[in-house]
């Protein structure tokens, strides 16, 4: 029997529905390539999907791209699409991609029942997630409308809660080393059968074009703050924020932290965001996390020479890592950062420096850190979400993932510019959600490859490159340096 009728009927006894759709009104567009037909058969004539079938609708082209060469070359293991991709073409998958990402097919909220304490919980993961379990917002990867990436991060509105379920599953015990596959068993492996039912349901009732924003989860009454060790300190969940003024200004410090370019956008010049650096919510060891700066400062500081308070340092990423003009000690918005990064220490010993503070300390390597094979690295494991330009990667039209050099990124008076520094971040916590997969030296050189490129003027430039390498940048920095032909630092010529 041929693939394609044999694939249609297996579609229909296991769905329960004639082949084809032939219930469904919508029609398949008369540009459809011919191959699109068989796709009919399980996703519907205008790739709604349904059930356990996946809504392919108004996927971007280069993620079912990818997909199919998956399944075709046995890589994805798919016992209802192996039969129909096997034969395909490169052109037949490219046409494919390209027709159904094109298609911008309704679709309705799911009308099962869920539960009250399911929807929260499923809300809470989808747009704060829970990083004591390893898992971070869904919105963080796939958009604020889980509308997806271009090019290789898929939308996740309009799917069924029954595929979105399997799926998830799916992720937490598999063996797949494949990167985004990694990235999505880590995200996964934490949660229980209970969470991973109330995201797929969470999700399915979504409505077409929802906005999602970081939504305060319900108060957990139970939690209780106590003194903890140094060494193996857990800072407080987002469940346990208290009620009342206090717990409003920790939440507004939360909000500043995770989408400083909405919350404090007069101080932000470029598309970073605090959370950029610092991952989970502030929390991560090894990402400099919040709660470690609390308990260190005031403190004395080599890059400035003097005694820095909190309000100080964070005045400094302000200037620098955030390329912006900071704001005031006595603003609102340094009043939240600070409420929130102390209520994130309660129960931690001052003037003790915690384990996991500042950034992984990586054993320098045995040969200087390779800026070409670091573009090997980089290529391999950052361009989904950083682009193949390093200026990140945007959901309808918002930045979704930061650019890293340009002159929307830090400037050269960040911290991040020390290929050392780069280096034992990029190792802790990338790539996203899957940190320590890289090898010491594949996070050297590809740290060197990221700081060797263009970035925005110290704001401590002396008007000569020379004199403000030798001042500020006598380090592990490409700063003052000719790389590729090009001085990097030298002031950007004024244009005519």
């Amino acid at each position: 029997m041929h693939a394609r009728i044999l694939t249609l009927l297996i579609a229909g006894m296991v769905t329960g529905i004639s082949p084809l759709y032939a219930a469904d009104t919508d029609q398949m567009s008369v540009t459809a390539p011919a191959t699109a037909q068989v796709c009919a058969g399980c996703h519907g004539p205008r790739g709604q999907g349904g059930g356990i079938y996946p809504r392919i609708a108004g996927q971007p082209a280069g993620y079912l791209m990818q997909q199919l060469q998956l399944m075709r070359s046995g890589a994805r293991i798919n016992i209802f699409m192996q039969p129909v991709v096997r034969r395909l073409s490169d052109k037949d998958i490219g046409e494919l991609a390209d027709y159904f990402s094109g298609i911008q097919a309704p679709f309705e909220p799911s009308t099962r029942p869920i539960s009250v304490v399911a929807l929260a919980r499923g809300r809470e993961l989808v747009t704060v997630g829970d990083w004591r379990e390893g898992a971070p917002a869904c919105l963080r990867c796939h958009g604020p409308e889980l509308a997806g990436v271009t090019p290789g991060i898929p939308a996740l509105a309009g799917q069924s809660s029954e595929y979105m379920l399997t799926r998830l599953q799916a992720y937490k015990n598999t063996e797949d080393g494949s990167l985004p596959v990694v990235i999505m068993r880590d995200a996964s492996k934490g949660l229980s059968d209970g969470d991973l039912q109330a995201v797929a349901g969470y999700i399915a009732h979504m409505k077409p074009g929802e906005r999602l924003q970081m939504l305060r989860p319900p108060r957990d009454p139970s939690y209780e703050f106590i003194p903890q060790f140094p060494d193996n300190f857990k800072p407080p969940p987002e469940s346990a924020i208290p009620a009342g003024p206090y717990g409003d200004m920790i939440w507004y410090g939360l909000q500043i932290f995770e989408n400083t370019r909405d919350a404090a956008g007069p101080y932000v010049g470029d598309s970073l965001d605090c959370s950029s650096c610092h991952m989970d919510h502030g929390r991560r060891p090894y990402s400099a996390p919040m709660w470690a700066a609390y308990v260190l400062y005031p403190q004395y500081r080599e890059k400035n020479k003097k005694i820095n308070s909190l309000e100080d340092r964070i005045q400094d990423c302000f200037r620098y890592s955030m390329n912006g003009a900071p704001p005031a000690a006595d603003s609102p918005e340094m009043q939240a950062l600070v409420t929130y990064f102390h209520w994130l220490a309660i129960g931690l010993p001052v003037g003790i420096k915690p384990k996991g503070a500042g950034y992984l300390k990586l054993p320098p390597p045995a040969h200087p850190a390779d800026i070409q094979r670091g573009a090997a690295v980089f290529a391999a494991n950052c361009v989904l979400c950083h682009g193949e330009d390093g200026q990140g990667r945007e959901s309808h039209g918002e930045q979704a993932f930061p650019p890293l050099w340009g002159a929307k990124s830090f400037n050269w008076g960040a911290g991040m510019e020390r290929i050392s520094t780069a280096a034992g971040f990029i190792k802790a916590n990338m790539p996203y959600a899957a940190g320590g997969t890289l090898s010491d030296l594949d996070a050297w050189d590809v740290a060197a490859f990221v700081v060797s490129h263009a970035r925005p003027q110290d704001p401590r430039f002396t008007g000569s490159v020379e004199e403000t390498r030798k001042k500020y940048h006598a380090h592990d920095s490409y700063y003052g340096r000719v790389i590729d032909g090009r001085l990097l630092g030298a002031p950007a010529k004024p244009h005519g």
